[in-house]
């Protein structure tokens, strides 16, 4: 028996709606491309410092800071998915 149309509305209607917010899909790329971004960063910086003939005391105390920093900037975006998961489990226990 061929597909019809009717066969394919069907399934289509079949289909669970989301019930998270519209923006949530946006939320949570934009976080993980942050995180990319910040580590993709963090690894240049590593690897210039690396690559730096400078002395070892003064590298290691740049070292020492670029990793502060690295875990500063990315505290708020890892974080980011959990309170969005909190969002999404109030919402959920409204329904």
């Amino acid at each position: 028996m061929p597909l019809t149309s009717i066969t394919r509305r069907a399934s289509a209607l079949a289909l669970p709606c989301p019930w998270y917010p519209a923006d949530l899909l946006l939320q949570l790329q934009s976080t993980l491309a942050a995180l990319a971004e910040l580590d993709v960063r963090h690894q240049i910086h590593q690897k210039q410092l690396h690559g730096w003939a400078g002395p070892k005391a003064i590298k290691m105390r740049y070292a020492a800071q670029l990793s502060e920093r690295y875990q500063r900037e990315r505290t708020p975006y890892v974080q980011r998915p959990t309170e969005l998961q909190h969002l999404m489990d109030q919402m959920t226990f409204r329904y």
